[in-house]
């Protein structure tokens, strides 16, 4: 009798909803019963092929606010259909930040329900924009050890920084008359520091630029006072709640401030 699939390549057993008997294919859903460890992890939701739509709703370039709102907008969802503890974003990237089950174990589950609620929430931001009918997200779980929070969100931050500098390197070159292949051609291969030497050359300081391009949007959970009733004792009263904050000034994680911030996040 030959081995079932998941024991012949080395997976663990499928964990699949799906029915089983003698006509089921339950024991090929290999990918099944692989689960998130019992440790805090980032889910990273990526656009695919954004490049192309944004292109059609020609959006203001190097960066386009309504586009970053959008993008803030469908990050907001996942702290009223989850419990994330952050979410950090730039781009067309959002990082959320899970110190312990989001409500799933199950990777396959996570990966496809979440890049599910990115995508539909986005198109609904958006609103109905002219021939832009579907958009897509992918999404990858990454556990990290809580001590390695900080530094994902350094190493993601230091992606934001050097994104926005090849950003404006490209729109100033654009901008003096250069075509999109002649500029790529220039400024491939270029460090950050030789890449602000050419913004420079063209007078752009980019230190001067909007910080949440620089260092990305955060989302955070933060306590608010609401008017409410007591139906027993019939009396208005208010009531402490919570609800996502976007904060377009973050921290710059790789300092002391950073650190501070996370440390008082966490004890929240």
């Amino acid at each position: 009798m030959k081995k079932p699939l998941w024991k012949e390549l080395g997976y663990p057993k499928p964990k699949s909803e799906a029915s089983k008997g003698r006509l089921s294919f339950v024991e090929n859903e290999v990918f099944s019963g692989i689960t998130i460890p019992e440790m805090p992890c980032f889910v990273r939701l990526d656009g695919r092929c954004f490049h192309g739509f944004t292109k059609k709703l020609r959006l203001r370039e190097p960066y386009d606010e309504k586009f970053a709102g959008w993008v803030a907008e469908t990050a907001k969802e996942f702290f009223i259909s989850f419990d994330p503890i952050l979410a950090y974003l730039f781009s067309d990237e959002i990082n959320l930040l899970f110190l312990h089950n989001p409500g799933f174990e199950r990777v396959e589950k996570i990966d496809s329900v979440l890049a599910g609620i990115a995508s539909s929430k986005m198109l609904w931001s958006m609103g109905k924009k002219k021939g832009i009918e579907s958009l897509s997200f992918d999404c990858r779980v990454i556990p990290v050890r809580k001590n390695e929070i900080q530094k994902y969100l350094i190493w993601r931050q230091a992606e934001a920084w050097r994104n926005c500098n090849n950003a404006y390197a490209q729109w100033v070159l654009l901008k003096s008359g250069k075509s999109p292949r002649s500029a790529s051609k220039e400024l491939s291969g270029l460090k950050i520091k030789e890449l602000q030497r050419v913004m420079k050359k063209h007078c752009l300081d980019i230190g001067k630029t909007p910080a949440w391009q620089r260092r990305g949007i955060l989302l955070y959970k933060e306590s608010y006072k609401k008017k409410g009733y007591d139906p027993i004792k019939k009396r208005k009263v208010v009531v402490e709640r919570r609800r996502a904050k976007v904060d377009w000034n973050p921290p710059l994680f790789n300092t002391k401030e950073g650190k501070e911030f996370l440390k008082k996040l966490f004890e929240q």
